[in-house]
């Protein structure tokens, strides 16, 4: 009857969205939740917004089973395309099955109904997640290819990091400007915070503020060298201004990507402010459905990373609230750190006492530095072995690994179409959810 009623009384069936919001958070465990929800009581006297969704009688909530076709425990390009194909494909693959068949995906059906689309992340922008709904690659690592993709399948607004991949030399040693030739399409160009918010209204946007993802909140918070570079939720504004008022209306996909990377990393600090600005963007959309009630909204993340935690800590675990406070001594991220070490490859003191506000003793030196010296990928897991038991001391925060889990995860949907969603679901079921609440042919 609320379907029906929707539509204006209309017997012919359920109203159809006209704009399609999907927020998506890399990463995110149920114990990140639990970490974020009590920071943000003790911290801001307020519940989380994702915790303010359970809440809300109007949200439709569905526990989400994220296996892709090859393993019980996904990666992010499987995961991605499961939603944005409707298929499981393997681990690495973007919306190309086992026999190296290419799935159609979202954004294609989306274009061909004559919406427009966009992406916005907090990582390189031909990123695993973005990419799973609007291209097809046989792997998630050819994202010189994906940049290609974006620019002949047109993507409206883009905005992330990944500048690397937008000027690309050939196998001749030609280099292909990429941004260039997007130009040369009709799109404005951002390349910082101030650009972006000059931007143009509903024209073709093309924002790229970093050569690889964008630097994690906690160090744009506090490293004056990344004040101009713009947060997820400036970035999502821009979007929805760029997008809103298209006739056919729009298919956009904000990413929260880099709660996926601090897990990966084990950095307690890095996870909860990258949590916390992603948190941050679900009232921004709530605000604009209330303006455009029909616009579907789902708010999701496609696995577990790290096993994060809040654990009990002290006697009758009365010392985990006040690690909730002490947790805000941490200034930097993990990365912020390696990346003064790899200017010299040489450990010294002074960036670990800025981040996380620990004194170095000889051995944690000698962790750091033989990872340098053994030039590896990165540093993260040195400075975990290195100081470690000393953060898990300072905030509580425990892991189960550096990888992916297996976990069973919220989703939730709001907006026509929401009715169809079931309590339980395999997230390669939310394609159609999706294609059918926006009346797209597939």
């Amino acid at each position: 009857q609320a379907a029906i009623a929707a539509s204006g009384g209309s017997k012919q069936g359920p109203a159809l969205a006209k704009n399609l919001i999907f927020l998506m958070v890399d990463g995110l465990c149920n114990g990140t939740v639990g970490l974020g929800h009590h920071w943000k009581l003790r911290n801001e006297n307020t519940p989380l917004n994702w915790i303010k969704l359970f809440e809300d009688e109007r949200m439709r909530r569905a526990l989400q089973d994220t296996a892709s076709a090859n393993s019980p425990v996904t990666d992010s390009a499987a995961a991605a395309s499961a939603w944005g194909s409707g298929v499981r494909v393997n681990n690495g693959c973007i919306n190309t099955d086992s026999s190296g068949n290419y799935l159609k995906p979202l954004f294609s059906f989306a274009k061909e109904a004559g919406k427009a689309t966009g992406l916005v992340t907090t990582c390189r922008i031909t990123h695993a997640t973005p990419a799973g709904f609007s291209v097809n690659v046989p792997h998630r690592d050819m994202e010189d290819s994906i940049a290609k993709q974006y620019l002949e399948r047109e993507i409206d607004v883009l905005l992330g990091g990944g500048a690397r991949h937008f000027k690309q030399v050939q196998k001749n040693g030609n280099v292909v400007d990429y941004v260039s030739l997007f130009k040369a399409k009709g799109y404005e160009v951002a390349t910082d915070a101030t650009a972006l918010a000059a931007a143009k209204g509903r024209s073709r946007l093309l924002g790229l503020f970093s050569e690889s993802h964008i630097p994690y909140a906690i160090d744009r918070k506090n490293d004056p060298t990344h004040k101009d570079v713009p947060s997820l939720t400036d970035m999502f504004h821009r979007a929805l201004y760029q997008l809103d008022g298209k006739n056919d209306g729009f298919v956009l996909q904000v990413e929260g990507g880099r709660v996926d990377h601090a897990g990966h990393a084990n950095d307690p600090g890095a996870i909860l402010h990258e949590f916390i600005e992603f948190d941050d963007c679900i009232p921004i959309a709530l605000q604009y459905i209330e303006k455009n009630p029909d616009t579907l909204l789902i708010i999701a993340t496609d696995h577990g990373t790290g096993g994060c935690q809040l654990d009990g800590a002290g006697e009758a675990y009365l010392d985990s609230g006040p690690a909730l406070d002490r947790i805000n001594n941490l200034q930097h991220s993990f990365e912020w750190i390696e990346q003064r070490y790899r200017i010299n490859g040489q450990f010294s003191t002074a960036p670990v006492k800025e981040a996380l506000g620990i004194d170095s003793n000889k051995s944690q030196a000698a962790i750091v530095q033989a990872a340098l010296d053994a030039e590896e990928e990165y540093l993260s897991g040195a400075l975990t072995s290195a100081f470690g038991s000393q953060l898990n001391k300072l905030t509580a925060v425990g892991w189960s690994s550096t990888r992916h889990t297996s976990e069973c995860v919220e989703l939730f949907a709001l907006g026509p179409g929401s009715e169809r969603l079931p309590p339980f679901l395999k997230n390669c079921e939310l394609f159609a959810i999706m294609t059918d609440a926006l009346g797209l042919r597939t």
